[in-house]
Formats: C-alpha cells, sequence, structure tokens
C-alpha cells in the first residue's frame, strides 16, 4: 500500500494539476498543510484533516486539529493501517522546502511508499505572478532557490554577488532586513540591488512590494507584507516593467 504526496501549488485551485485534483476526488483521507486554500481542499469528497499551527486559510467548515507535522504523520499512518487511499497535500511542491524527502523515508521505514504528485513551486510562480521572469537573456542566467533561515536560524550561504544570478529566498521575509545587509556587506551586492516581496501569489490576499536592497524592509512594512512570501533579488526584477516605472 502506497501514500500521495501531492503538491498543492502556489495557491490558486486553477493551478493545481489534474493529477492532484484527481488525487483528492479519489481519496478517503486528506492530510494537509494549512496553508492549502480552502477552494484547493473542496476538491476533496471525504475526510479532512489540517494541522493548526497559526491561523491559516482553511475554511472554518473544514475540520482543523493538530499541532504540526508529527501529527499529521501519525493521522497517515492511522488512514494506511485502516486501508484507506490517503493524500497527503503539501503546498507548493513537495520537494521544495517542503520537507517531502523526509517524509518519503519516514513512511518507508514503517513499510509504505509515496507516489509523488509534483505542484507548481511558489518560488517560480510567485514571481511570474507579479512579471518578474526568474531568467531572462542578458539579465540572468541562473537561479539560486534557497531558504531565509537554515538549521538553528542560520544565514543561507549565497555566493557573492553575479548579475547573471537571481536569488529566491522563501520563508526569510521576517528577516528581510537582516538578509539585505548581509548581501551588501558580505555578499557585495550593491545596495541598489533590485528587490520584489510577493506574499500569498496567485490568491486574493496576494500583496507585493519592490525596492532596493537598501529599503525593501521599509517599503515591506509600508506595504505590510509577511509571511507566506517569495523575495526575488536582482535584475530580472526590472526587465519586464515599464520603462517609465522602472527606478533611476
Amino acid at each position: 500500500m502506497s501514500i500521495i504526496l501531492a503538491g498543492a501549488g502556489p495557491g490558486d485551485p486553477e493551478l493545481l494539476t489534474i493529477a492532484a485534483m484527481k488525487a483528492l476526488e479519489n481519496a478517503e483521507l486528506v492530510v494537509s498543510d494549512r496553508l492549502v486554500h480552502a477552494d484547493i481542499l473542496a476538491f476533496a469528497k471525504c475526510e479532512v484533516k489540517i494541522a493548526l499551527k497559526t491561523t491559516g486559510r482553511s475554511d472554518p467548515g473544514v475540520r482543523v486539529s493538530g499541532s504540526g507535522s508529527d501529527e499529521l504523520s501519525e493521522w497517515c499512518l492511522e488512514g494506511l493501517g485502516a486501508g484507506k487511499r490517503v493524500v497527503r497535500l503539501k503546498i507548493g511542491d513537495p520537494f521544495v522546502f517542503g520537507r517531502g524527502g523526509e517524509e518519503v523515508l519516514w513512511y518507508r521505514e514503517r513499510g509504505f511508499e509515496c507516489q509523488i504528485i509534483p505542484g507548481i513551486c511558489s518560488a517560480l510562480a510567485g514571481p511570474l505572478e507579479v512579471g518578474i521572469p526568474v531568467t531572462h537573456r542578458g539579465a540572468s542566467e541562473q537561479v539560486l532557490i534557497c531558504t531565509g533561515r537554515g538549521r538553528n536560524g542560520t544565514y543561507p550561504n549565497i555566493p557573492e554577488y553575479d548579475p547573471a544570478r537571481t536569488i529566491v529566498i522563501l520563508m526569510g521575509v521576517g528577516r528581510l532586513g537582516e538578509l539585505s545587509a548581509m548581501l551588501i556587506k558580505d555578499k557585495q551586492f550593491p545596495s541598489s540591488t533590485p528587490v520584489n516581496v510577493v506574499q500569498s501569489a496567485t490568491t486574493p490576499e496576494m500583496k507585493q512590494c519592490m525596492g532596493t536592497l537598501q529599503d525593501i524592509e521599509d517599503k515591506a512594512k509600508q506595504a505590510e507584507v509577511k509571511a507566506p512570501a517569495v523575495i526575488t533579488i536582482g535584475g530580472v526584477v526590472d526587465v519586464l516593467r515599464p520603462v517609465d516605472t522602472v527606478r533611476d
């Protein structure tokens, strides 16, 4: 017996893959991250369980309980033990800072294999939703995706500045000022490097702000941009903007 580990995409139900939608429709138990939008969970015709670490966007009518990933895994294990078709639903793509690999190994140790359904990654879809391609000829030939906070609160190990590299940071908006200062001081990024921060991309709750490494922390506070958010750093932030709106 196996469990389906599916990506829910960045938020908009229309960006859910057909494979994930079919898995939800055929499931007998769905166990979901709290950040998955209620409109996506509505595809499920069975019991849905959600971990409630903090207030999410799930519908109040959906059963909500629990305190974290350990309980989610136990719920899945209980469902599998009862012979149910179980779908573990994770925001974005399960394997881009979603601990998907850890879950595969956890279930394998207990005798269950995971069927994997990829999801559209917010690190790519988030910037594009606000008109930012992460690569663009003449502006960026490589992309580095990292988390804003490593183990024990460490900074991500970002290489020194390369104008042809785009940096995309997930889970970093809470330390935006620290990250900006680190890039300028330790990694030789120009303080004028363009930055975009987009919150809840592809959903009705979406907010964004644009600035530079020098002022993006203040811009984000003014716009009240908070987690979950994607930070994009580099020349690609400006390449598709109308000429008269690009910063001097």
